[in-house]
């Protein structure tokens, strides 16, 4: 029998926590934002890794998003969860990117304590330590073209939003239900869009007399409904992320969104992250419309039907994807966002990945490539959209009698080549960066050489 006082050693672990974008979630019902990383992350296990999925606010300003992301990791530290010997990566797709940049600068700035769980204090420091790596997916850290485009049609977004809203609060009920139903499988099919079928799926498993009868499905039913409503609820009530994520700020609002960082601002925000490893994945779309080359895209206005998606496409380009993705590409291509001074260069290419040089009106659906190019770590440069990089590049069939179809979505049919084994090795990379196996790799060969 070991002596009481033997100290057993602490296992170092390894936390990589992944943070959702702009109108992102942990789940809702069945439909994951991060689908299929979970098999991914099992496959190397090894017993000191963890994995979280952080569920934040889906439109709020980004300091808000940074705020809770700030106070979900006090509580780990605090409950022990998270251990001072232990590594975190923290993962961001897109909006979250900005919100990591956002925590991490305050946390550096921040004088006072962290007070969670009724009491506990927890040290800024405490957090800082811990973060060793950090991983930005899609990030538009210049802003994005597209959010520009959306604060311009306030009186469009409040209609999409309060229609959707209608729709959950009448899917308690059958008639109410089917008829929304029938509106947004018949736009599902009419343009193949998987971001419609998305819509369509969910409002069926808000509905308990979809999928298999009885109390169990009853309960998973009201809990969706509730998920989905409060989840739209969030959304019309802060929209400040649009704000946020412009290329172009109409007013000086504080606190700055990192988006918009002065030049002095980004400098001292790398010498402040020196510390902690980089790496971006960077996506490229497909090019859908045609551009003159070295020329911004004219924006896309609605008092000029010339400039709309299914006017202005090129039938060549844009054969096979769907309406969704035009329509989102389009948005994004024009608008006010330029080349940035202090960008990063693509010290990479994946999976195939086009060797022609970058546009400034080329994106990924939702950010423009430009934009995601960070100053610190490897640029990986990727083919695929928006939403293929965290698993939503094809339809997953739901478990049977859950009230859905699908669990996973095309989401933005781009037809940019991403498939499967890019995403397991986009994933598998990540990984391995998550537990420092790349520095050690790296620390070796400079030793060999």
């Amino acid at each position: 029998m070991a002596d009481q006082h033997t100290k057993v050693p602490s296992i170092q672990r390894f936390h990589v926590v992944l943070t959702p974008g702009f109108a992102g979630f942990d789940a809702l019902g069945q439909l994951e934002y991060y689908c299929g990383i979970t098999p991914l992350f099992q496959t190397g296990l090894s017993g000191n890794q963890v994995l979280h999925y952080f569920d934040n606010f889906p439109t709020a300003a980004v300091v808000t998003r940074a705020t809770r992301l700030r106070s979900y990791l006090a509580k780990r530290i605090a409950r022990g969860e998270i251990a001072s010997r232990d590594e975190v990566t923290l993962v961001g797709h897109s909006t979250g990117g900005l919100d990591i940049r956002w925590l991490l600068w305050d946390l550096h700035h921040r004088k006072d304590p962290i007070v969670v769980d009724g009491g506990v204090t927890v040290d800024p420091a405490k957090i800082l330590k811990c973060v060793r790596r950090v991983v930005f997916l899609s990030v538009p850290h210049w802003g994005t073209n597209i959010a520009d485009w959306v604060r311009d049609q306030p009186v469009l977004r409040k209609a999409v939003v309060e229609e959707l809203r209608a729709a959950v609060a009448g899917s308690q009920l059958l008639l109410l239900d089917q008829i929304e139903n029938l509106i947004a499988g018949g736009a599902a099919r009419l343009t193949g869009a998987g971001l419609l079928r998305a819509v369509q799926d969910a409002l069926s498993e808000a509905d308990e007399h979809n999928g298999r009868p009885g109390p169990a499905r009853k309960a998973e039913a009201h809990e969706a409904a509730s998920e989905l409503g409060l989840y739209l609820r969030h959304m019309a009530s802060d929209f400040g992320a649009i704000d946020d994520l412009t290329s172009c700020p109409r007013r000086a609002v504080k606190p700055v969104s990192p988006a918009h960082f002065s030049a002095g601002d980004r400098e001292k925000e790398l010498k402040l992250c020196r510390d902690i490893e980089f790496r971006s994945y960077v996506t490229l779309g497909r090019r859908p419309f045609h551009f003159d080359r070295g020329r911004l895209a004219p924006p896309w206005e609605l008092a000029k039907p010339w400039t709309y998606p299914e006017i202005s496409k090129d039938a060549a380009l844009s054969a096979g994807t769907d309406i969704g993705y035009r329509t989102c590409y389009r948005a994004c291509a024009g608008g006010p966002f330029e080349q940035p001074v202090l960008r990063g260069k693509v010290t990479r290419r994946l999976g195939g990945a086009p060797q022609y040089s970058l546009e400034v009106w080329d994106n990924d659906g939702v950010v423009n490539t430009l934009s995601m190019l960070w100053p610190k770590g490897e640029n990986v440069l990727v083919a695929g959209d928006h939403m293929d990089i965290v698993g939503q590049f094809k339809a997953i069939e739901a478990d049977r009698g859950s009230g859905r179809k699908y669990r996973a979505y095309d989401l933005l049919k781009s037809e940019s080549g991403f498939s499967e084994k890019i995403f397991k090795e986009v994933w598998n990379e990540i990984f391995a960066f998550c537990l420092g196996r790349t520095q050690a790799k790296k620390t070796l060969a400079a030793k060999a050489a």
